[in-house]
């Protein structure tokens, strides 16, 4: 895969939005060229087209075809779940996650209680369930502000612990880092945008859904055709094939590449960077006392050194008081020590 953007900059904002390799806007050239010269006949195959997206994601992800459902972004595809489940659900958010999670939480009048980020965040989520006793727990698997990262492993216990609880995880930040399978998880319903890490650019998304799980907490749970409603509720009208199909191309050019050479490849840049940062007393004391960390980290850093960064190409994301950056497989050990001659 070639990214024009990694060659031009030195790119640490795939947090921020994920850059397109030019194998995808080749295809999305040839797409569009098809729509110019054939209209309406374009879109014959329409419905086998989107069932070929359904099935590359569920190929990529290891889950059920069936409870793959395509949806426009993260945003979209959690408030359209809210809108079925019952309105009595307590919902357990973590505190200054994703402002979709809680806004539309909040929104949509369920009770809600927080849990405080600390560096000793799965503990405090465990001991908030057992004392606010949560029907849902809804959180990112890795924060966007500073990289906190949920292990996988950390959702098998919570459901040991609490097998009726509903797991609902944006994947946004984590879908495309790392090997996801997630049939064999403990999450019950991801959903994720693909603008970011799975490069696909904008409007389109996915919501996994596990079978029998979800319908214990509908609004009205004696459906028959559980399947049918789902999809009238996630994909009503037309689905747009140039969204869905770049995303489709990008996990299939993922696939090619390996999806464990890239995890190997941020997991080794990840490592290297929040010894550094360690090292510059750049991290807060939430991240640096964490044994596992995803590649997303927020540094202290004012507005003008933000500026001085984006001066000398380093393309990054003012978040809060501080810097975000994210490092991605195409990212270089020799360029974290380039960003880091700024900060002394």
């Amino acid at each position: 895969m070639n990214f024009p953007i990694s060659e031009k900059y030195i790119y640490f904002d795939s947090a921020r939005s994920g850059g397109m390799c030019q194998e995808l806007l080749s295809w999305r050239k040839k797409h569009d060229n098809l729509f110019l010269n054939k209209g309406s006949q374009f879109r014959l195959n329409n419905d086998d087209f989107v069932d070929e997206v359904r099935k590359g994601v569920a190929n990529f992800f290891n889950s059920q075809k069936n409870y793959v459902f395509l949806t426009n972004s993260f945003s979209v595809g959690f408030n359209s779940l809210l809108s079925i489940l019952n309105p009595n659900l307590k919902f357990l958010l973590i505190k200054d996650d994703y402002p979709s999670i809680i806004d539309q939480v909040k929104s949509n009048r369920f009770k809600h209680d927080f849990v405080e980020k600390t560096f000793d965040l799965e503990e405090k989520i465990i001991e908030k369930i057992e004392i606010y006793k949560p029907q849902v727990l809804a959180l990112s698997i890795v924060q966007y502000l500073n990289g906190v990262y949920l292990d996988l492993n950390f959702f098998n216990k919570i459901k040991r612990k609490f097998p009726k609880l509903l797991i609902i995880v944006d994947g946004t930040q984590f879908c495309g880092t790392k090997f996801f399978d997630f049939n064999t998880s403990s999450i019950d319903v991801l959903i994720s945008s693909g603008y970011k890490w799975l490069f696909s650019g904008y409007g389109n998304g996915f919501v996994l859904i596990k079978k029998n799980f979800l319908k214990n907490f509908l609004k009205n749970n004696d459906r028959k055709n559980i399947e049918d409603f789902l999809y009238r509720t996630f994909e009503p009208g037309n689905l747009d094939t140039l969204s869905f199909g770049s995303l489709l191309f990008s996990i299939n050019k993922i696939s090619d590449f390996g999806i464990d050479k890239i995890e190997n490849r941020i997991n080794t840049l990840a490592d290297y960077a929040k010894q550094k940062f360690i090292d510059y007393n750049l991290l807060d004391f939430q991240v640096k006392n964490r044994k596992k960390h995803s590649n997303i980290f927020h540094l202290k850093g004012s507005d003008s050194l933000y500026d001085k960064l984006i001066q000398n190409q380093i393309i990054c994301s003012r978040r809060g008081s501080g810097i975000r950056v994210s490092f991605n497989f195409y990212n270089k050990k020799k360029q974290i020590d380039f960003l880091l001659k700024f900060f002394k």
